[in-house]
């Protein structure tokens, strides 16, 4: 007995929705198997991770603190720096905004369960968002006006660099997130903002402005968290962009649905950072030596 359209359509469809099934089922089980075969790679992420943490912590010379500025000496300018309870911050006072906001916002998504947004925020909160990076343009331009010798539009401060530089850091922390999301995970949820509401925007403030009032406040028994915060945030965001490049390389865009799966692009990113913030760092100490740079 001939079907008619309707019935042809529905079985159409149920063969299209039967294909992805399987298509996923065995996306699922590659993933699976090479999650098997990667194990070492975990191994190795974690020792290598230990060696680093060894090496800042128990090699002799410098303290903890000259060591988090010499890594970071080819990344920031360490100009402007902050200092907290008798200790330098690692990075200027605009990337300790910058990095440290980044942190708070990429640890906040995660606990409030992004691990999978794939959308963007609403229209609304964006262009808050937006707003963050213009903000912190203008005050970088109007610092920029004092370094050339020209009037600036108004007496460049510390602390309105690190604020601007907050915001910013909320709109990095939501970007990272969405990109490293929308790039390697198989199961990333298109209709989950990253940033989802204002409240949610609200907490990450709160926080922000609690670091703010810390690190001018002169709390100085807080230095630790927000230097690590700061300096963990720039290298983090190194990190992620070097982790992204090398597990779309290798092969592994849209293929992870759990964050161990990710232990062979890892261990080769935390290589090939590692390189590129020594190398920075000889740079700067060369060009300071030759005299090109202060």
């Amino acid at each position: 007995m001939d079907k008619s359209p309707d019935e042809v359509l529905e079985l159409a469809r149920r063969s299209i929705a039967e294909r992805k099934v399987e298509a996923q089922h065995a996306a699922t089980l590659q993933g699976e198997a090479r999650f098997e075969r990667e194990r070492p790679w975990r191994a190795a992420f974690v020792g290598a991770m230990a060696v680093l943490l060894a090496a800042l912590l128990f090699t002799p010379g410098p303290s903890v603190d000259q060591k988090m500025l010499m890594v970071a000496r080819g990344i920031c300018a360490q100009e402007h720096t902050v200092a907290l309870g008798g200790l330098i911050f690692p990075i200027c006072a605009r990337n300790t905004g910058i990095y440290a906001s980044a942190s708070i916002t990429f640890l906040f998504l995660l606990l409030v369960g992004r691990q999978r947004a794939g959308a963007i925020p609403p229209l609304p909160i964006a262009l808050v968002l937006v707003a963050f990076v213009f903000i912190m343009a203008i005050d970088g331009f109007n610092s920029v006006f004092v370094d050339l010798g020209q009037t600036p539009l108004y007496q460049p401060q510390n602390w309105l660099r690190t604020l601007t530089g907050l915001g910013m850091g909320v709109t990095l922390g939501c970007t990272m997130l969405l990109i490293l999301n929308s790039a390697l995970r198989q199961d990333v949820r298109y209709e989950q903002p990253v940033l989802g509401s204002w409240r949610e925007l609200g907490g990450i403030l709160a926080i922000d402005f609690l670091a703010l009032a810390a690190l001018y406040g002169n709390a100085g028994w807080l230095y630790w968290p927000l230097a690590l915060l700061a300096w963990g945030g720039i290298l983090g965001v190194m990190y992620g962009v070097n982790l992204m490049l090398v597990a779309v390389f290798t092969g592994y865009e849209g293929k992870i649905t759990r964050p161990a799966q990710l232990a062979k692009p890892a261990v080769i990113a935390l290589g090939t950072t590692l390189l590129l913030v020594l190398g920075l760092a000889a740079l700067r100490l060369w060009l300071e030596s030759q005299g090109l740079v202060a």
